[in-house]
């Protein structure tokens, strides 16, 4: 966001104003600041409400000092009380400008540093330019140092205890950098998003809650994750509700703790924290709440760890302890644990990391953005996130969510060319770097060995014990320069780039291998017989979640052509004795009398907040019900065959979406069109297959239906006849959808349109309009009404559509005089619309 510069001047020094805002035009063309002036006062307007309240906005106040100004009672009496109010709190910094000569030693304004250089007036210097240059660099540099506080939020407690200021900028300290170009300082209040925890039940295998159940059911809790989880920012969100909850919280880091007295130590923790709190009092109350943070870095061995959590144990009903995910394999060796809950933090799920975009694209603008523009950015932006986390290879933590936005914010202001995510990865990978302390100077080596490591790992199809770890080392060495192999390990496994079990090296996240495996195949493709090889099993076994990463991540590291055609040739072999399904009435005929006797579809009264979250919901229970971990065992060949054509879809829309800006239209829908007319070959091949063995599966559902005491003979028949025509229907439209999915692009819908247009069956026509609500978010009512047209007597393909209409509109916000359109067009009957659009239900 840019900073507010207020200028503040005398009517009589106008000149020297507009050479100021002359020589700003710079920071103010590239976005760095936004100046204002009383000339901007609109006619009209009251000038002295305008003044007021852009100086109470203003976090940079320039003073043009003069005799005239000195002498304006307007200047020298409100503004000038304003600004060094403003000053002293440090909301704003005031940088007085000297213009003209003046004595001002006897003003309050001389305190403060001016400008330019030895606050020499403007009109004193040889050359005026040079004069106003050395006060923008003052400008500048007063703009890159200065951090406006914020009032703090006071936080509620009937004991009318007070929390020390420092503490209060520590539980809203977010502990990274964070911009955003609406608000000058992000808060933790203002992203933080209440994390998932995964309850240790004898019961159930999986017991996920809200965080907020905690502080519902108070109690002895040890919290584990791994590093950058947002363990911290957990505690900072339970000290704040326990002090709603008239309890005394405690935080303790456990790195501090020196000495196996827990009271010595509550009572330093309660002095840094508190402002006059009788410590004994309240422990007499049963009132203090201790919070442990990072319990593996305590500073006390085992024997002295367990005499002061037994200590605690008995000061406290209630402790919060945080531990790294490792610790809890060991922590059952403490007895004082032995009553502490086991709580496992989750990562951001669909539905959490919805609730966190919509904090962030909200800052700043809660009160004036649109239902529309809120969940259309949403839904963007996490198309963005989805493409780089995918299924787990990021992990989804707060933090790696928070930089990825960063990153995409920036290259959205600095106008940069987004044709891949590379960016993103290297990004990351970068900034590990930077933590391990490794050398800028070193980067390209570090980068080097774990190309090389993970080249050799993807070979193996496995980690490397510390044997294989020492041969790798010992052969890079002879083709590359030696490095130290331990210094090397220490600072890549410490810092969560290399993971150590005590059996072998591995790749912490998937991210990383699949990264390095990737970077040395599309720069070795051209030049090695050995790489081009290996392609060639990537491409044979492309139904393995990691093959295909691994193929996404080439397209990453390298524009070559050779990644697009060897991508369309698999999917060109694939049910390649199939024609394409065109999903004309001919095609569909045999359900014809199936789709008429089907309930019509209603649009219903929907609150579109909680079909989000329905939404979400049901993706992260699918992501949790799924064994992400990579099959041994080859599948079955037309399995094989399905998944590799699902995949392939998936790897060309990737392509389409990361390079749609340098990729040629015709590339562009060649490569659309191959991938669609291989997911429509498998419909056509779904489509005849389970016509043929029609029979055998209403007569395996007919003897499911057998044992139902209401039901004929006939009516089972029929019952199981409509679960088969069902079975299918579902599949041609989850197909349909999928394909849209895959290679839809919102950059790219013309050429989607072009394909349309080129091929004009049915099919292409629902791939297309599928394409436009999913990317484009828009209810388009000439393309719906083309769509129509096109599909008339097709009840199927109709159906189909009316499915996707309404789904978008239980989505996203609809105007009620488009809903009654729709419902004319599609023959929807609406039903509790004008009062749902009356209350405004839309916005969550």
């Amino acid at each position: 966001m840019s900073t507010k510069v207020f200028i503040s001047y005398a009517h009589k020094d106008e000149k020297y104003k507009d050479n100021l805002v002359e020589h700003i035009s710079g920071l103010i063309r590239s976005n760095l600041i936004e100046e204002w002036n009383d000339r901007k006062i609109v006619p009209g307007k009251n000038w002295e409400e305008e003044i007021s309240s852009n100086l109470e906005q203003s976090e940079i106040i320039l003073f043009l000092i003069s005799s005239a100004f000195m002498n304006s009672d307007y200047c020298m009496g409100i503004e000038v009380k304003t600004a060094l109010q403003r000053h002293k709190e440090g909301k704003a910094r005031l940088i007085p400008i000297v213009v003209r000569p003046v004595v001002w030693s006897d003003s309050e304004l001389s305190e403060i540093q001016g400008l330019p250089k030895d606050a020499k007036a403007i009109s004193s210097w040889d050359n005026d330019d040079e004069a106003w240059v050395d006060v923008v660099g003052g400008i500048k540099k007063h703009i890159e140092e200065f951090k406006p506080k914020r009032d703090l939020p006071t936080f509620e407690n009937n004991y009318g205890v007070n929390i020390k200021n420092q503490l209060h900028e520590w539980l809203l300290d977010t502990e990274i950098m964070l911009a955003h170009r609406n608000i000058n300082q992000v808060t933790l209040d203002d992203i933080f998003v209440i994390p998932d925890i995964d309850l240790e039940s004898e019961d159930e295998v999986v017991n996920i809650k809200s965080a907020s159940y905690l502080l519902s059911n108070l109690g002895h809790y040890i919290i584990s994750g791994e590093e950058q989880h947002g363990k911290t920012s957990l505690l900072k969100y339970i000290y704040k509700e326990l002090l709603r909850l008239n309890l005394i919280p405690v935080y303790i880091n456990a790195s501090d703790i020196k000495k196996a007295s827990a009271n010595q130590e509550l009572k330093r923790a309660i002095n840094n924290q508190y402002d006059d709190l009788e410590y004994d009092n309240f422990l007499k109350e049963k009132k203090i709440v201790v919070l442990i943070d990072n319990m593996e870095e305590i500073g006390l061995n085992k024997k002295y760890s367990i005499k002061f959590l037994e200590e605690i144990n008995s000061i406290t009903e209630y402790t919060f302890l945080t531990c790294h995910k490792s610790y809890s394999f060991i922590y059952g060796e403490i007895p004082a644990l032995d009553e502490h809950e086991r709580v496992e933090m989750l990562g951001l799920g669909n539905k959490k990391r919805e609730e966190l975009l919509q904090k962030w694209i909200s800052l700043g603008v809660e009160e004036s953005i649109e239902d529309y523009e809120l969940y259309s950015k949403c839904d963007e932006l996490k198309a963005r996130l989805n493409t780089v986390i995918k299924k787990n290879i990021v992990p989804p933590k707060p933090i790696y969510i928070l930089m990825l936005l960063q990153m995409f914010e920036a290259n959205a202001q600095l106008n940069l060319d987004l044709t891949t995510y590379g960016h993103c990865y290297q990004q990351l990978i970068y900034q590990s770097f930077d933590k391990a302390a490794i050398a800028k100077a070193d980067f390209e080596k570090y980068l080097n060995i774990l190309t090389e490591l993970a080249w050799r790992m993807f070979k193996s199809n496995k980690s490397l014990n510390f044997h294989e770890i020492d041969l790798f080392f010992n052969e890079y060495s002879e083709n590359y320069l030696t490095v130290d192999q331990k210094t090397v390990l220490d600072k890549l496994v410490s810092h969560s780039i290399l993971s150590n079990n005590g059996i072998d090296i591995s790749f912490k996240y998937p991210y990383i291998y699949y990264f390095f495996a990737g970077k040395k195949i599309a720069e070795s493709y051209r030049d090695s017989e050995e790489v081009r090889q290996q392609v060639e099993n990537l491409l044979s076994k492309l139904h393995r979640e990691d093959f295909a990463n691994i193929l996404i991540f080439i397209t990453h590291h390298t524009k070559d052509s050779w990644v697009l055609n060897e991508i369309k040739s698999v999917l060109r072999t694939l049910f390649d004795d199939h024609s394409e399904a065109t999903l004309n009435k001919s095609q569909l005929s045999f359900m014809s009398d199936f789709m008429k006797a089907i309930p019509e579809l209603i649009l219903e009264q929907r609150e579109i907040q909680k079909e989000r979250d329905a939404h979400n919901e049901e993706l992260d229970r699918i992501e949790q019900n799924k064994d992400f971990d990579e099959e041994e065992s080859e599948p079955l060949d037309i399995l094989a065959n399905i998944n590799k054509t699902f995949k392939g879809m998936e790897i060309a829309g990737q392509i389409i979406r990361n390079r749609h800006a340098s990729l040629t239209r015709k590339a562009m829908e060649d490569l659309a069109k191959t991938s669609t007319c291989a997911g429509l070959r498998f419909l056509e091949y779904f489509i005849k297959i389970s016509d043929t063995a029609k029979k055998e599966i209403v007569k395996l559902i007919s003897n499911q239906l057998s044992d139902h005491p209401n039901l004929t003979d006939k009516e089972i028949e029929k019952h199981a006849e409509n679960a088969y025509l069902h079975l299918t229907y579902g599949v041609i439209n989850g197909v349909t959808r999928k394909i849209a999915s895959s290679i839809g692009s919102k950059e790219a819908l013309e050429v989607y349109r072009e394909m349309e247009r080129n091929t004009g069956t049915p099919a292409f026509h629902l791939i297309r309009q599928s394409i436009e609500l999913q990317f484009n978010k828009v209810i388009n009512i000439e393309h719906i009404t083309s769509c129509v047209g096109a599909l008339k007597g097709n009840q199927v393909c109709l159906r189909i559509l009316k499915e996707m209409v309404i789904q978008h509109i239980y989505m996203f916000p609809v105007d009620y005089k488009e809903k009654q359109q729709l419902s004319h067009l599609l023959g929807i009957s609406v039903r509790g619309q004008r009062l749902m659009d009356n209350r405004k239900i839309g916005k969550g």
